[in-house]
């Protein structure tokens, strides 16, 4: 059975995921009105009522007090709606031109949980950040857990914009990863060990040290290893000769993975020289080169990538 939509669906699905979520039809373009706005009005309610009791009684700091309670009230609830509208309008911007999404639905419990999370988000690039996340969601259930949620809500704008600068660097082979040796610095690569102690810090890459990511090869003939970097496949050549080849790599952990993949990579050619160089001086016999990237399935660990455009490194 096919699960996805034609075109033309996706807004119809986001719309559909944000009304369920907020408890009310939403419309594009108007205002956002949350179903618990009408508990903050009974509590605004119940405010004039104490109010209208105090001015009987006389006390007029009370009054005051009372007025200054409402207001932020009334503040809070303006700034949390405007700051969903502009989550959805990233969204419906990021969506609109899919041609397919899957007609999964959306869990309602991540959807409240996420207009839960942003309704405080006010800062213009998290905004953005949060709007492609609930796109990436409504194509695709199940892509960004509750826990990468969690995360994120507590992160800087500083501290997303530190990962998706060192998430250019990110290669993959079966799992999402960080290349990391001291010789980085010789080729201009701005990554410091500080900026990985951060990110560990973040919840970005997986605790701990470096480890060591092996290449096997106990076939008696030639294997050719793939490696996904940006726009390019790398290919490693490993002979018999080198059963294994190892080198230190940072571990993106699952949220890193999923945010991950809503970054746009610019792949940096020093970053493979020096990638590549690294091992050959401890790996003589392997040929490392590389190609031009057509496609790459994370899930299915699947490349496809132009041969006419393979260079040597």
């Amino acid at each position: 059975m096919c699960d996805l939509v034609i075109e033309g669906k996706p807004i119809e699905k986001l719309i559909e995921v944000v009304s369920k979520a907020i408890g009310v039809v939403y419309e594009p373009r108007q205002m956002v009105r949350m179903a618990k706005a009408e508990a903050e009005a009974e509590r605004i309610k119940a405010i004039e009522h104490a109010k209208t009791e105090a001015l009987i009684a006389g006390d007029e700091a009370k009054v005051n007090e009372l007025s200054l309670i409402e207001k932020r009230i009334v503040a809070k609830e303006e700034k949390r709606k405007k700051n969903i509208e502009k989550v959805i309008g990233v969204a419906t911007q990021t969506i609109k031109d899919e041609a397919y999404v899957s007609t999964e639905p959306v869990n309602l419990d991540w959807a409240t949980r996420f207009f839960d999370i942003v309704q405080d988000i006010s800062d213009e690039q998290m905004q953005d950040l949060w709007g492609r996340i609930l796109a990436g969601e409504v194509k695709r259930p199940h892509s960004y857990s509750l826990r990468t949620l969690e995360v994120l809500r507590n992160i800087t704008s500083e501290e997303a914009q530190l990962f998706e600068r060192i998430a250019q660097y990110v290669m993959f082979d079966r799992n999402h990863f960080i290349y990391y040796d001291s010789s980085l610095k010789d080729y201009n690569i701005e990554m410091t060990y500080e900026d990985i102690a951060k990110l560990i810090e973040i919840g970005f890459l997986q605790a701990g040290s470096s480890v060591q990511a092996n290449l096997h090869n106990n076939q008696g003939e030639v294997v050719k290893n793939a490696i996904a970097y940006g726009n390019y496949i790398v290919l490693i050549d490993q002979p018999p000769v080198h059963p294994i080849v190892s080198f230190s790599v940072f571990p993106l952990t699952k949220t890193g993975s999923e945010l991950f993949r809503l970054l746009t990579i610019t792949s940096n050619e020093n970053y493979l020289k020096c990638f590549a160089n690294s091992l050959k001086k401890r790996y003589g016999k392997l040929v490392i080169q590389y190609a031009d990237l057509k496609y790459v399935d994370y899930e299915k660990n699947e490349y496809v990538y132009d041969e006419e455009t393979i260079k040597n490194l």
